[in-house]
C-alpha cells in the first residue's frame, strides 16, 4: 500500500517539477540562464585554449527565444583566420555546446547559434 501511495505521489508531482524546469528564468540563484552562460563560456574557453588560433568567446542566453548565441572572434593580436579555420571553429564549438545542452533535460531543446565575426 505504501509503495502504491509513493508511486502515485511521484506520478502526480513529477510533471509539475518538469514543467518548472523548462523555465530558464526560474527562481534559482543564479538563474539557469546565468549559470548556462558562465558554464558554456568557461568550457569553450578551456577547449579553445589548446587551439593554435586564439579566440575570444561571448556567450549570450536569450530566455525569451530559448536560444544560446555564441560569438567567436580572433583574440587581440591574432591575424584574421582563413575561411576553413573559421568553419572548423564554428563546427567544434557548435558540437561541444550541443552535447553540453543535451546533458540537461531543461536545456536540451534550446537553439544554438555560433558565429565567427
Amino acid at each position: 500500500m505504501k509503495k502504491l501511495l509513493t508511486t502515485l505521489a511521484v506520478c502526480i508531482l513529477l510533471p509539475a517539477g518538469q514543467a518548472l524546469s523548462a523555465d530558464l528564468d526560474a527562481p534559482h540563484t543564479p538563474t539557469r540562464a546565468e549559470w548556462l552562460r558562465v558554464y558554456l563560456a568557461e568550457n569553450i574557453k578551456i577547449v579553445t585554449d589548446s587551439w593554435p588560433l586564439r579566440v575570444r568567446v561571448m556567450v549570450t542566453v536569450v530566455s525569451k527565444n530559448q536560444q544560446v548565441m555564441i560569438t567567436l572572434r580572433p583574440a587581440d593580436g591574432e591575424k584574421e583566420p582563413t575561411r576553413e579555420q573559421r568553419d572548423a571553429c564554428i563546427a567544434s564549438v557548435s558540437d561541444m555546446v550541443n552535447r553540453a545542452l543535451a546533458s540537461y533535460a531543461w536545456s536540451k531543446d534550446l537553439k544554438v547559434s555560433v558565429l565567427f565575426v
